[in-house]
């Protein structure tokens, strides 16, 4: 099932000629599935694609549209999150197939099909919030999850190193 769903994702390079294509995928929960280790619980939306091809590199513009089921990092409820975004990814032709940064990836030059799933997976991946908080709990902070700064101060050190005068007696007697 994972290569039915991911083949609606394959661009046949040897078909396309120099110049700008448009490509247009939907994105379903069976989309999101197929990865493993999946922050999306589910997933609706669409991706389009404008690519310029010329004889060395590929110029990759992905517009993404997508509304996910999300678990929340508090309550751990389900909730929906819209999420848009416009990444550029260059593909260069080259020996080997690499990636050269996150902007920058070359492929082998006989290639036949580039398949644009793993990019579209990754841009909606980096889109998602690294806290995940239902709508109906942002803005209200918890005082329990807020971070106090708990070294002690020079005066209550000053407090901890007096001793008591009772103590005091009991230290000048001599066993």
């Amino acid at each position: 099932m994972k290569t039915k769903v991911l083949k609606s994702f394959e661009i046949n390079l040897v078909r396309l000629e120099n110049g700008v294509h448009h490509f247009q995928f939907e994105l379903v929960p069976d989309f999101f599935e197929t990865f493993d280790n999946n922050l999306v619980e589910e997933g609706f939306g669409k991706a389009s694609l404008v690519m310029d091809k010329s004889e060395s590199m590929m110029v990759l513009n992905f517009t993404i549209k997508v509304d996910v089921l999300l678990i929340c990092d508090v309550s751990t409820e389900s909730y929906r999150e819209s999420l848009n975004c416009q990444k550029k990814h260059i593909v260069k032709f080259g020996l080997t197939s690499e990636e050269l940064s996150d902007e920058i990836s070359t492929i082998d030059m006989g290639m036949q099909i580039l398949n644009v799933s793993g990019y579209i997976y990754e841009f909606v991946s980096l889109e998602i919030p690294m806290k995940k908080v239902h709508p109906s709990l942002r803005g209200q902070e918890r005082a329990d999850l807020v971070y106090k700064d708990e070294t002690p101060s020079l005066k209550d050190q000053e407090q901890e190193n007096k001793i008591d005068p009772r103590w005091e007696v009991l230290k000048k007697i001599k066993l």
